[in-house]
């Protein structure tokens, strides 16, 4: 008898644990979430302001980096939105109008690494009531190549002239790599990092062209440490693209 009590017990519990399983999950989640920000703004461009909450779930109580991100819109007219972001540390939104149609675009912004190094961008419109994620720019011709000598070719745009930047200041280290050797005779045909973009910043181009962004994006040699320099970029979002107001070159 006390064998089929004790079956009857284990039996209840494994039921309980595979049903009720999910909604405890459930729970913890909307209980950990923290509220990140709030505001209220016309972004559908109705004319009326609809309420923004920006939330997330931390990794653990001890963490501070989100798992998840999200936003969630609603309307006095009882319409409502979500639109999921990059999880990370320090998630922060700016609203900006950065495609020019007259209404707030919603710019996200979240660090992916602890020391704030690498981040990750997201950028959304809401104009007449559609989430539309937009693209964000990148550079489509850069070029880096070693030449002789311990140089190296750097081309921005393929119709302006090349950046030439001597690395012999570290030619021991480029030696022992086997890429050139103690003459400076390149052993082999070799590209350098061009890493992605880094980091935007939204900036104002002018009181009647409205804003634009700039990034950053560094071009790199044989380790993280080893950086040639960087591109600074000024890009305007015309005609539903990116275009290139200007690129700078900044050796490091």
């Amino acid at each position: 008898m006390r064998s089929y009590f004790s079956y009857l017990l284990y039996t209840s519990l494994f039921i309980f644990i595979l049903f009720q399983g999910p909604f405890i999950q459930a729970k913890n989640e909307i209980e950990t979430s923290t509220l990140i920000d709030s505001f209220a703004e016309d972004l559908t461009g109705d004319g009326f302001r609809e309420n923004f909450t920006l939330n997330g779930i931390l990794l653990s109580s001890k963490s501070g980096f989100y798992r998840d991100v999200w936003l969630d819109i609603t309307s006095p007219f009882s319409h409502q939105w979500k639109i999921s972001f990059d999880g990370g540390y320090e998630p922060k939104l700016d609203l900006i109008d950065l495609n020019h149609d007259h209404t707030f675009d919603i710019f996200y912004q979240v660090a992916k690494n602890e020391n704030k190094s690498q981040y990750s961008y997201q950028l959304y419109t809401l104009k007449n009531g559609l989430v539309k994620q937009l693209p964000l720019p990148k550079h489509n011709h850069i070029q880096a190549k070693y030449l002789q000598d311990f140089k190296v070719e750097i081309r921005i745009d393929p119709n302006q002239k090349p950046i030439i930047k001597d690395i012999s200041k570290l030619k021991k280290q480029y030696v022992n790599d086997k890429i050139y050797d103690g003459s400076g005779k390149l052993l082999k045909k070799e590209k350098a990092t061009i890493n992605p973009i880094s980091t935007f910043e939204p900036i104002l181009i002018s009181e009647s062209k409205g804003y634009g962004l700039k990034s950053s994006q560094s071009i790199k040699g044989i380790n993280d440490h080893d950086v040639f320099g960087e591109i600074v970029t000024l890009w305007y979002y015309k005609n539903d693209e990116w275009i290139i107001l200007k690129s700078e070159w900044i050796e490091k």
